[in-house]
């Protein structure tokens, strides 16, 4: 099997030495496939039971759904105790403090203004954006005895970039606790290859983000593929492109990047850690995530430009 990273083409793979059995659902505004080899009644009960914690969690964490404690937080200042949701929330503001403040879960308010949540896209006034950024900023959040509460009212969270990393990571858990030890899991483009499928890793194709085409693939094993990229989300205006990727400081879409995958066994930290390098630039950016043990990135400029993190320039079999 090849999967392309960046939702782009799914072929599925059945080997005459193994059975692989294939589920998909609609949440996290995307669509989840999961692959598990194995009898067909032990992969068939382990990806349901898989796919419905990701549910659970998408709910759970979707700041636009009135049942999530992340809804009441932003709209009524209700502290978060949920101790899930507490110990990503802490996860999330580690990351915000070792990058300086460049991932940052209290974009909500600039994601609104542009129109991403309604996708009635709008480009706004620079003192519109300057009004909206008295209330963006993760030291507006205060973690204390297991609840999170805000100093500023008008501040609001989206966990979005952090969640679907952890819905892939509790996936996984749940496969492997049900026997599963081979299976695939495609989020929207966002992979997580745990084990091997018969004696081989997984393939995961890594696209384009200006064509259909795609630009290599990486083998992996017990490894996530997460990808950012301004081809997600975006609308034009004026011939230019504007996409869903803030810098929190500026309080406009990044530029300079097109696309950046990170390759690194917790997802969770791969999905944040591929916001950086839009907001510190490719060169800084590739250079902050080279301090990681054992992250490897490709990120692609926006002239076009491919950089690779020195774990894979080592092992240029793995991309054509």
């Amino acid at each position: 099997m090849v999967v392309f990273a960046g939702l782009w083409v799914i072929r599925s793979y059945n080997g005459r030495r193994f059975h692989v059995e294939k589920e998909t659902r609609f949440m996290m505004d995307t669509y989840v496939t999961i692959y598990a080899v194995g009898p067909k009644a032990v992969a068939s009960k382990a990806m349901e039971l898989a796919l419905n914690r990701m549910q659970e969690i998408d709910i759970k964490f979707n700041s636009l759904n009135p049942k999530s404690p992340v809804y009441a937080f932003n709209h009524t200042g209700e502290p978060i105790s949920d101790n899930e949701i507490i110990s990503l929330v802490q996860t999330a503001l580690v990351i915000s403090e070792e990058s300086g403040g460049a991932f940052d879960i209290s974009i909500a308010p600039l994601a609104e203004l542009w129109g991403f949540y309604s996708k009635e896209y709008y480009l706004p006034r620079q003192e519109e954006i300057k009004d909206c950024l008295a209330n963006v900023g993760y030291h507006y959040l205060s973690l204390d005895k297991g609840k999170l509460t805000k100093d500023n009212m008008a501040v609001r969270i989206d966990l979005g970039g952090v969640a679907k990393g952890y819905a892939i990571n509790e996936a996984i858990k749940v496969l492997k606790s049900n026997g599963v030890t081979s299976a695939l899991i495609d989020a929207g483009g966002d992979v997580y290859g745990l084990g091997k499928r018969g004696s081989r890793s997984w393939k995961v194709g890594i696209k384009d983000p200006r064509g259909e085409g795609t630009l290599g693939y990486v083998e992996v094993e017990d490894l996530a593929v997460m990808g950012s990229g301004d081809y997600e989300r975006f609308f034009i205006k004026d011939g230019k492109r504007y996409h869903h990727i803030f810098n929190p400081k500026t309080g406009y879409p990044t530029e300079g990047v097109q696309s950046v995958i990170l390759i690194y066994n917790d997802p969770v930290l791969a999905q944040a850690w591929t916001k950086i390098p839009f907001i510190m630039g490719p060169e800084k950016g590739l250079e902050r995530l080279e301090k990681i043990p054992n992250m490897d990135v490709i990120i692609i400029t926006e002239s076009g430009e491919t950089l690779y993190s020195s774990g894979l320039k080592h092992s240029l079999n793995f991309i054509k």
